[in-house]
């Protein structure tokens, strides 16, 4: 066996710094896009932004047959920004639900019209009250809950570029199983 030179040796040592390099690259890459499709949600602060960024994390988690991280990552993804699109649509609804129920109950004839009100004091007055301070105290709620799940997933997207395995917390419906499948008792 003839030994080594120094020029074999440094060429061999240049491959596998090169090689090295690309799996870091490569590990970069996928962080990256796991990041994106975290980050995605983003786009959920200009108009039907939530619908774009199901898109891209939806594209990511198509291309990403070769990496498990960004599969999974892209996953956890969509599932938490289906979540909250369909908890904003809810949350909207039912304030209009209050907003109709409000203005059907004290007869608003609209911006000309005005309020026609009642003759008599009757049980609807509780009512308005009521939805009418729902309807008050909901908005602020509902304007903290969008900016704070856009927050989280942006939180998800700087976890998942430092190259975390991110999780979003379980819905309320699978609780009581993983605190079954603990061994855990759930006391009601």
């Amino acid at each position: 066996m003839r030994p080594e030179s120094q020029a074999t040796r440094e060429r061999r040592r240049g491959r596998e710094i090169a090689r090295h390099g690309a799996v870091v690259a490569g590990r970069g890459g996928e962080r990256a896009l796991a990041a994106v499709a975290h980050g995605a949600i983003a786009f959920g602060f200009v108009g039907i932004g939530f619908l774009l960024s199901l898109a891209i994390t939806a594209i990511i988690w198509i291309v990403s047959r070769k990496s498990t991280y960004v599969r999974e990552q892209s996953d956890r993804a969509g599932r938490y920004q289906i979540f909250v699109v369909l908890a904003n649509i809810l949350l909207i609804a039912l304030w209009l639900v209050g907003l109709v129920l409000l203005v059907y109950l004290t007869e608003w004839q609209g911006w000309g019209g005005g309020w026609r009100g009642w003759r008599q004091f009757d049980w609807r007055w509780l009512i308005i009250v009521l939805d009418g301070l729902a309807l008050l105290l909901a908005l602020p709620l509902i304007v903290a809950w969008f900016f704070g799940t856009i927050g989280y997933g942006v939180y998800a997207a700087a976890r998942a570029l430092r190259g975390d395995d991110f999780h979003y917390p379980p819905p309320p419906w699978k609780w009581r199983r993983r605190k079954r499948e603990a061994g855990l008792r759930w006391v009601d």
